[in-house]
């Protein structure tokens, strides 16, 4: 069953990190650093949702109290990213960027100082520098705006582990494992003057759902109905506009382990086509232009829209944060998209 398989890919894919970190504790012996190595199963305890399993903050805060935290006072802890255990004791993970949020989850039960995240990038920048060379780097961003980045793409931290941080007031230092040396970016609770735009993200493999209805004319609950299908599935939405008959949303393909075609099953389509008229859009990308107060200030329209004039653009949220401008256009263009916003707006 599709359960058990789900399982079985948790029990397999955790003996990646158990083997590194084991070896990475023998290379520490090896340089005469005294290390002890513990199983993080131990302490993680998430619910049994395979493949993107949800921590119990609860009981890791009192296991690690237990187990851990007496460990730190007396040796160095190599522990584990990534995998925890359900209540039956089989082995479970927390989705994609699980390691980042392990870091800060055992950060805010063990009430560190702050987390450092060694990625291969040092910190966080302007734009993803493969898609932009002149990226600069921010060294010094709030959470809300690291946040949002993380959200809408910045793959260099994951926005999940960013929340047990925020929750609990500590700060995230991103910096490179190639060049320690190299600085990196401090993500803290608040920054001096922060600019208008602060940086522009990009998310590929977005899926645009448009669904029309008559009925939504005059009728309180069709979102609702929308909505409790799409829950009913594990399904969330991303962005939302709507008019006076139709509703478009977007559905982000790249979060968990699972992909696209298994998000849009046939028995979703059948439920949603009962209540309207479905297209289905793939292979869009989402751009997001990330500041403060964006929607309070004159011209953002302008300044950004304004260069985009040979794109298309199939969709705008913009208002409901005042730290995001989001748009989707086909996947073909957004670099060239990313790349003519950063000339305009940060270069």
């Amino acid at each position: 069953s599709l359960a058990t398989s789900a399982a079985l890919t948790d029990e397999l894919v955790s003996h990646g990190e158990l083997m590194s970190t084991l070896l990475f504790v023998e290379i520490l012996r090896e340089r005469d650093v005294q290390a002890h190595w513990f199983d993080v199963r131990k302490v993680m305890r998430t619910s049994d949702r395979f493949g993107r399993a949800e921590p119990d903050i609860a009981a890791l805060a009192e296991l690690a109290a237990q187990q851990l935290l007496p460990r730190l006072s007396e040796t160095l802890v190599i522990t584990q990213g990534f995998i925890g255990s359900e209540s039956k004791g089989r082995t479970t993970t927390l989705g994609r960027g699980g390691s980042d949020y392990t870091a800060a989850l055992l950060a805010e039960a063990l009430h560190a100082a702050r987390v450092d995240i060694w990625t291969d990038v040092p910190g966080i920048y302007t734009t993803d520098p493969r898609v932009v060379p002149v990226a600069q780097r921010i060294d010094e961003i709030d959470f809300e705006e690291a946040a949002e980045m993380a959200t809408f793409g910045a793959k260099v931290l994951h926005p999940a582990t960013l929340l047990p941080a925020v929750r609990s007031d500590i700060p995230v230092f991103v910096g490179s494992s190639k060049d320690p040396q190299a600085g990196g970016t401090l993500v803290c609770n608040k920054t001096q003057n922060p600019p208008l735009f602060r940086a522009l993200a990009l998310r590929r493999n977005q899926t645009l759902l448009t669904l029309h209805s008559l009925n939504m004319l005059h009728s309180r609950g069709f979102l609702a109905e929308v909505f409790g299908i799409l829950a009913r599935h594990n399904i969330s939405v991303d962005l939302i506009t709507t008019s006076e008959v139709s509703v478009a949303l977007t559905l982000d393909t790249t979060g968990s382990t699972s992909t696209g075609d298994t998000l849009l099953t046939q028995s979703l389509l059948m439920e949603l086509s009962a209540l309207c008229r479905v297209e289905v859009e793939e292979g869009l990308a989402l751009v997001a232009l990330i500041g403060n107060n964006l929607s309070k200030a004159c011209g953002v329209g302008k300044e950004v829209f304004g260069v985009l004039e040979p794109f298309n653009i199939r969709m705008i949220c913009y208002g409901a944060s005042s730290h995001n401008l989001c748009f989707l256009v086909p996947g073909d263009d957004a670099e060239k998209v990313v790349q003519k916003l950063h000339q305009n707006l940060f270069e």
